[in-house]
């Protein structure tokens, strides 16, 4: 499954049962978690996993697949060092040996460009080489997720890999965030930096070229990067969102379950994205101001937003289904088709960058299924003295047209465009 979500949890918490349940609810397989070293080592070579031991099993029960985030010092190591690399290196062996057969994929620190890491590229490389192997070392099937960098920074990335095996490694991980513009637009260089230092400083990109390129862009940068050092592994997006707050770079609820919808489509279509982890499932806290507090798909009460329902009917109608073709991709009007081979069924997501345009879709005699972000529903039925079509305005909303195998859909110019 592509789709995922950050749990972000605290594994000593009392409700993750709630918290799980609300991701199954979501149509969610997969969910990122920490397993936060600093809580788990207390004592020097002491790993305590009690309540670590719960939220794998609660997980378990839930029929969600866990990619353990394992990251953050106590203070009496130096991962950036030989020996605190070493002593990680433990810790990531130990957590790969008690959790084997039921966490199985294993995220090598967080955001080692930016505020959460104190080393060098080159330090962070030396990490990735001894902690992979150390994974494998007790877990032939576990996978290692590399970089997990913040934002898309290729320069910085290739300063790490090309010190590092293709072995060591298994997937690329980067967080593509570019609030508040949509996942279709370039990111303003000025208006990250400004983000970037008003949450955590160290995480500005190296390579300035890079940053006003679209998310497509800067995931096709990467994976030429990833052919030139001959890996071609498979990219992992493991943090997206849009927030929900009143900060500058916040937009609206409702904006942030189309944008939601949209990111997910373009990263499927990309052809090179794997999976989606959104952060996170709900709210980090309460205050309206602040863009580290409103992220969630539900409010800090745990009541649901908008983009609760939209990831909910977006897994339900896009979930098994396969990537057909880009039918229209750009620059302002996207039609992407899925396929369910067993049902011999299409699905169409489509929007416009700009308020309205119009697509021409073919009719089948079966009818056509038109649902929007929520799920409202309409059918159109198949007319021949029509010659078979039928016209509908598409906007900033997207709209999914489901129907028999063989959709297909023209754009309607519009005066201006």
């Amino acid at each position: 499954s592509p789709f995922g979500i950050n749990s972000a949890l605290d594994p000593a918490q009392p409700d993750l049962e709630t918290h799980f349940q609300a991701m199954q609810d979501l149509g969610v397989k997969w969910a990122r978690q920490d397993f936060t070293w600093r809580q788990i080592e207390r004592a020097p070579g002491q790993y305590q996993w009690q309540a670590y031991d719960q939220l794998v099993e609660t997980a378990r029960e839930h029929g969600i697949q866990l990619l353990g985030c394992l990251a953050y010092a106590p203070s009496f190591h130096d991962p950036a060092t030989p020996a605190g690399a070493d002593a990680y290196a433990k810790f990531a062996e130990a957590a790969a040996r008690r959790y084997a057969g039921r966490v199985d994929y294993w995220q090598i620190w967080n955001e080692p460009n930016g505020g959460f890491w104190k080393g060098s590229p080159e330090d962070y490389a030396r990490l990735l080489s001894v902690a992979g192997p150390a994974i494998r070392l007790v877990n032939r099937q576990a996978k290692v997720v590399a970089l997990n960098m913040a934002f898309c920074d290729v320069l910085w990335a290739g300063r790490v890999l090309k010190q590092v095996s293709p072995a060591a490694y298994d997937i690329v991980a980067f967080h593509p965030y570019r609030p508040p513009s949509a996942p279709e637009e370039p990111f303003d260089w000025w208006m990250l930096d400004q983000y970037v230092k008003s949450w955590h400083a160290g995480a500005l990109p190296t390579n300035y070229s890079q940053v006003t390129m679209t998310f497509l862009e800067q995931t096709a940068e990467l994976t030429r990067l990833l052919e030139r050092l001959n890996a071609p592994k498979p990219l992992w997006v493991t943090e997206i969102c849009w927030n929900s707050h009143l900060h500058p770079y916040g937009v609206s609820e409702l904006r942030q379950a189309d944008l939601l919808v949209r990111f997910h489509v373009l990263a499927l279509a990309s052809r090179r994205i794997e999976k989606v982890f959104w952060w996170a499932l709900r709210d980090q806290g309460v205050r309206q101001y602040d863009q580290a507090d409103m992220v969630g798909l539900m409010r800090f009460d745990r009541s649901p937003k908008y983009s609760f329902a939209a990831y909910a009917w977006m897994t339900r109608l896009l979930e098994g289904k396969r990537w057909v073709r880009n039918e229209v991709f750009g620059p302002r009007v996207f039609v992407v088709v899925f396929n369910d081979p067993d049902k011999k069924q299409d699905t169409l997501v489509a929007w416009a960058t700009q308020p309205v345009a119009y697509l021409r879709v073919n009719t089948p005699e079966s009818g056509l299924n038109f649902y929007d972000v929520f799920g409202t529903w309409r059918f159109v039925e198949h007319d021949p003295v029509r010659t078979g079509s039928f016209s509908v305005p598409i906007g900033e909303s997207p709209i999914y047209i489901v129907g028999a195998e063989g959709l297909r859909a023209t754009l309607r110019e519009l005066p201006g465009w």
